[in-house]
């Protein structure tokens, strides 16, 4: 089950660059429901109280200019809970993530 994250109270910024999401079993890369191919992208997420570092995936192609430490949009966050080889943990995907331009900024999902 996937729950939606209301993104206004959030700003975000790329961390690391996007990378292809790889099969970990045969290192080909994912695609979505729609064949779209799918990536990841590490980000930094503020709020008021503070800062936390997520991962989230995303499909299509990662547009131009999308990069570490520059500021970007996120479209549909949600959250699922996933267990990968006897590991639980949280999971985080977006309809998409683009650029943002400093200019006119006002958090998540303006």
């Amino acid at each position: 089950m996937q729950w939606p994250i209301d993104t206004s109270a959030f700003a975000f910024m790329g961390s690391l660059p996007p990378e292809p999401l790889l099969d970990h079993h045969t290192r080909q890369q994912k695609t979505g429901v729609n064949g779209e191919p799918l990536y990841s992208m590490e980000l930094m997420c503020f709020w008021e109280e503070g800062a936390e570092v997520l991962t989230v995936t995303f499909p299509g192609n990662p547009p131009v200019g999308l990069k570490e430490g520059a500021p970007v949009k996120v479209t549909s966050l949600s959250i699922s809970d996933c267990s990968v080889e006897a590991r639980d943990g949280l999971a985080f995907r977006a309809a998409k993530v683009e650029p943002l331009s400093m200019s006119g900024y006002a958090g998540g999902a303006a």
